[in-house]
């Protein structure tokens, strides 16, 4: 009996320490246990690096996480990421990042960073001039032709990529340039060379936005300055100079009242064109300061003179 409860015994503690390391097992060992959790240290770590502007050192921290086989795919491909963004941004080192991309991509492309890493990918293979391969990626690219050049219909004159160019846009274009330069682009030999040019600003343009300048400061600076006065200008247009009290028979007095300060011994039918011009530009600035005026007391304004400084 003591034999059969010492077995018993025996036999527990055997199932027990069992039990136990399949538990550890399936902590440790499960791709996509708790691998965030046990990276934290070292991701940390890859953060402060990169912040201290130690670029390399904090590729070495992503590179211990990358080392571990059990690594699930989807961290892995981050991490991959990260690495290739250090390698693109700050070290400028393309052939490493281009690795990382192709990585990151292959291994999770369902990840929020496909279509940004495809973009660097075909910057990366560029700089390494590697044209072929940039052109087969850039020919893979779905979402990347959508911010181009949309199409239009009719004759298609050209392909840049997957991107047809339509003999309406070229026209269209032309017709936009000033009649004198117009005139350059008549014809077939003309439109040819317009087309030719109209490629080539294309193309650099794609490339600006493979290289991710629409992101650049100093652009979206420039683009806040350019939007904010074709909205000026609509609302004037819009709003304001239609309060502009217009009446062209008081042009003739416009003349008298300021003849001699204005326009001297000269007769109103000489300089006509001149004084309509005058009287009009004179009530758009008044119908423009007293519409102002009521925004200024809608808003509130106050200004203080005093401390303007000379």
């Amino acid at each position: 009996m003591a034999n059969g409860k010492s077995t018993f015994s025996v036999l527990s503690l055997v199932i027990s320490a069992a039990t136990l390391i399949l538990i550890l097992y399936f902590i440790f060992t499960i791709p996509g246990g708790n691998r965030v959790d046990d990276y934290k240290i070292e991701k940390n770590l890859a953060g402060e690096l990169t912040d201290n502007n130690l670029y390399k050192a904090a590729i070495e921290e992503y590179n211990k996480i990358a080392a571990d086989r059990d690594l699930d795919s989807r961290m892995r491909a981050n991490i991959n990421y990260l690495m290739a963004k250090l390698y693109f941004e700050n070290l400028n080192d393309y052939e490493n990042a281009a690795a990382h991309y192709v990585m990151a991509r292959s291994l999770d492309p369902q990840g929020s960073f496909f279509d940004e890493a495809g973009k660097n990918l075909i910057f990366c293979l560029e700089r390494m001039g590697r044209l072929v391969d940039a052109k087969r990626e850039l020919d893979k690219t779905v979402n990347i032709d959508s911010i181009y050049t949309a199409n239009k219909g009719g004759t298609m004159v050209a392909k840049i990529g997957g991107v047809p160019v339509f003999l309406s846009e070229i026209e269209k274009e032309i017709q936009s340039l000033p009649p004198e330069m117009q005139k350059q682009y008549l014809g077939k030999q003309g439109k040819q060379a317009f087309l030719n040019q109209y490629i080539g600003l294309e193309l650099m343009y794609r490339a600006a936005i493979r290289e991710g300048l629409q992101s650049n400061p100093d652009i979206i600076k420039k683009e806040k300055e350019i939007e904010r006065q074709l909205l000026i200008e609509k609302y004037a247009t819009e709003k304001v100079m239609p309060t502009a009290d217009i009446d062209s028979t008081d042009v003739r007095n416009f003349y008298i009242a300021n003849k001699k300060e204005r326009y001297g011994d000269k007769s109103f039918d000489e300089i006509k064109t001149q004084v309509l011009f005058d009287y009009q530009q004179g009530k758009a600035q008044k119908a423009f300061s007293d519409y102002v005026s009521k925004l200024a007391a809608v808003e509130k304004v106050q200004i203080f003179e005093e401390n303007i400084k000379y």
